[in-house]
């Protein structure tokens, strides 16, 4: 009983702090495994995990399954322990190497948001923004080419960090039509080079900070380079809606309302 009050301390205190989580549950299982209906484990996307599959081979497996795929919807699978030659009692699955006999069907369920907000460039602004984001239900990473600029960022801020140096997005972004991306990095240059990227790919919201000037300048060189207005016009820029915001926070809140008021669009 003890254990289950820790298990469950723990889960509703990572929820609360808005962190990217996953909790794996063994539904059934059968012939010979380690793996027990009922046991469950908490995966973080990085650092402690917390419960039990059983061990061995099933259990690394799904802590780095999880981690490497990060799902964003729930799986429900079936793994076949039985790589010893003889002939399994159930025949449809995922076969590992163990040689248990057994097998063991798995639920993995995502605790998190499934609106997923890119930010890209882990400034005062970024920051703000990721932890308002964050309050507001969504799922936020920041994405910075300065190790330094994540460093120390608490999870309640934002528990997802990707070092990039911004030349390889693909690997950080899921670009997909359901994408909310806002660049806000250190400099103009960076800001243009990874816009470009982006508007490459499909995406929900596309956000850039800077003032009008810097977004006519930016769209200028666009369009020199075979950008049409049409593509250009899916890029908000300036990002945010103009309540007259100075401070992080204040730009932070002007961003915010604009995603939520562009996804809102999808309900009308």
């Amino acid at each position: 009983m003890s254990e289950n009050k820790e298990y469950y301390a723990i889960l509703n205190e990572l929820i609360s702090k808005n962190q990217t989580l996953w909790q794996v549950t063994i539904i059934s299982s059968e012939g010979s495994t380690p793996a027990k209906p009922g046991m469950k484990m908490l995966i973080p996307l990085a650092g402690k995990v917390y419960g039990n599959l059983g061990g061995g081979e099933l259990e690394h497996l799904l802590i780095s399954r999880v981690r490497e795929e990060q799902p964003s919807l729930p799986i429900l699978e079936t793994y076949l322990l039985n790589d010893d030659g003889e002939k399994p009692e159930r025949t449809e699955g995922i076969q590992l190497s163990m040689v248990c006999g057994g097998s063991v069907t798995v639920f993995i369920e995502p605790l998190f948001s499934s609106k997923i907000l890119y930010i890209i460039g882990a400034g005062h602004c970024g920051k703000a923004l990721a932890h308002l984001a964050g309050l507001c239900d969504f799922q936020t990473r920041l994405i910075d080419n300065r190790p330094e600029a994540l460093q120390n960022i608490p999870p309640e801020i934002c528990s997802d960090l990707h070092l990039s140096d911004y030349t390889d997005l693909d690997n950080h972004i899921n670009f997909n039509q359901n994408a909310l991306i806002v660049i806000m990095t250190q400099g103009h240059t960076y800001d243009e080079q990874v816009l470009e990227q982006c508007l490459n790919k499909p995406f929900r919201y596309l956000g850039m900070i800077g003032s009008k000037r810097k977004a006519a300048k930016t769209f200028q060189l666009l369009k020199d380079k075979g950008y049409s207005e049409k593509e250009l016009q899916n890029i908000h820029c300036p990002v945010g809606l103009p309540i007259g915001s100075k401070t992080p926070y204040e730009i932070a809140v002007s961003i915010l309302a604009e995603i939520i008021l562009e996804l809102s669009q999808d309900k009308i």
